[in-house]
């Protein structure tokens, strides 16, 4: 008989409550005759005797298992020789602080199949569900910080009356309080000296689109980002407004030659440099970021372009470049609003860095932030952070690691859609017998990072990059 097990979560964060799969999903692996360990938890969001009226043998010991199943890593002392372990091992940048349980997981020959590279059989990639599920928490998050924020500058907004997510018991429930917050400033509740919110989403992938989502049930107009400008200057306040910006839209080259090619930046990405700071910055109230970086790619908003665009002229409508309003005309007449009664010197109130990349694409981004105090306050002058402090001059910054937890019901449903149909393959891996390729599905090959010791030939690029960050 196939048996796997589903580890408690105990890595980190107190906020885990996810699982990889809900009870009825594991019921249809025990009535498919595959038996299934759950290991006890009272943090979880489903409770445990869900999972043992379906079934599942709740106990400690998972020896038994030769799968075993989770979402965060695994503290070093939990790892069990010769398993199967799938779960979000975080180790293919060589990040810093998973070297050493990477290092545990060759030296007791266990195999790593990580669901951060694992695709299903249609070809969907396993992370993309939490991916949604951080856009989904990481807009709610940021709804609920504006409304501090402009609180702490004076103002009551409708971003009040939205919480953070974790304080609804469900999805449903917290956009229906957005929704509310919705109608409030259809009635005029937006304050005149504030203008039209606005939104601008970098990149279009599972994550931007999870927040999109939220903002859906505000009144929201999504426009092209070459009339993102217009609206922030001219629009409804009964209204907010939003654009989805990809890098064909404020990447150019450095040459001066126009155009965008994504074969040429994603070999060369060095010939680009990014006009946000420019073209959008200015006129975006808060900015959603939710688009991988890496080291060799130019930033979206450098500290360079921060102070610059704090410290250029915010209220006479130019952008502190060339004296205009970014196009070929004449700055509009209509000039932006005027914040200097406020203690707020720009338009900008704050950033959602979903990523949590620290010193990322948004590059004022430093250390992530917590679900207990999820908001820091950037201070452009000083460059420096003060955790939950919402009055003062500043950018208010949201850059929670693990947004997905924070909706962890149904979270788990939706990864355990993906996963459960993948559950009988990944159930025959024996990790005490040598790895052949082939020996599974594509899908479920390249998601395995180490086997027998070593790890695999798509993987061994992370020795180099451990020899060259010193790690």
């Amino acid at each position: 008989m196939k048996v796997i097990a589903i580890r408690r979560e105990n890595y980190g964060t107190l906020w885990e409550r996810r699982a990889p799969l809900n009870p009825t999903q594991v019921k249809g692996l025990v009535d498919a005759g595959i038996q299934v360990i759950v290991q006890p938890s009272a943090r979880r969001a489903y409770p445990d005797k869900e999972y043992k009226k379906v079934g599942a043998i709740l106990e400690d010991d998972m020896s038994e298992a030769s799968l075993i199943i989770g979402i965060k890593q695994v503290p070093i002392q939990d790892l069990i020789p010769y398993k199967t372990y799938s779960f979000f091992a975080h180790v293919i940048k060589a990040q810093p602080d998973n070297m050493d349980m990477l290092d545990a997981i060759l030296k007791r020959n266990i195999r790593l199949m990580d669901w951060e590279t694992m695709c299903n059989y249609q070809g969907t990639r396993m992370d993309s569900v939490f991916g949604r599920f951080a856009g989904l928490s990481g807009m709610l998050d940021i709804l609920h910080g504006m409304g501090l924020r402009l609180l702490g500058l004076g103002f009551n907004s409708p971003f009040m009356h939205i919480a953070a997510p974790h304080s609804y018991p469900t999805l449903a429930s917290a956009c229906a309080a957005v929704k509310s917050a919705g109608e409030e400033i259809t009635s005029g509740l937006i304050h005149e000296q504030l203008g039209p919110i606005t939104f601008v989403f970098l990149g279009d992938g599972a994550v931007s689109k999870g927040a999109q989502y939220v903002l859906s049930h505000l009144p929201v107009e999504f426009v092209e980002p070459s009339k993102f400008k217009a609206v922030a200057q001219n629009g409804d306040r009964r209204k907010v407004y939003a654009t989805v910006l990809r890098r064909q839209h404020h990447m150019v080259r450095k040459s001066g030659e126009p155009g965008f090619s994504r074969e040429e930046y994603g070999t060369h990405p060095d010939r680009y440099r990014s006009i946000f700071a420019e073209e959008f910055a200015p006129w975006t109230s808060c900015i959603v970021n939710a688009v991988l970086w890496t080291y060799d790619q130019p930033r979206t908003l450098s500290l360079a372009d921060t102070k610059q665009l704090f410290g250029s002229h915010h209220h006479n409508g130019t952008n502190g470049t060339n004296g205009t309003n970014g196009t070929d005309g004449p700055a509009s007449k209509r000039q932006r609003p005027d914040y200097s009664s406020t203690g707020l010197k720009h338009r900008l109130i704050a950033i959602s860095d979903i990523t949590a990349d620290p010193g990322g694409s948004i590059e004022l981004s430093a250390d992530s932030t917590s679900i207990e105090k999820p908001f820091d306050l950037y201070n452009v002058d000083t460059g420096k952070f003060s955790p939950m402090t919402f009055n003062g001059d500043g950018i208010l910054v949201c850059s929670v690691a693990n947004m997905p937890s924070q909706l962890p019901t149904e979270a788990t449903d939706l990864f355990g859609e993906l996963l459960a149909p993948l559950i009988p393959e990944m159930a025959t891996s024996d990790a005490t017998t040598p790895l052949v390729e082939g020996q599974f599905k594509p899908g479920l090959q390249k998601s395995i990072i180490a086997s027998n010791g070593k790890l695999t030939p798509d993987f061994e690029y992370i020795h180099k990059l451990r020899a060259d960050n010193g790690v």
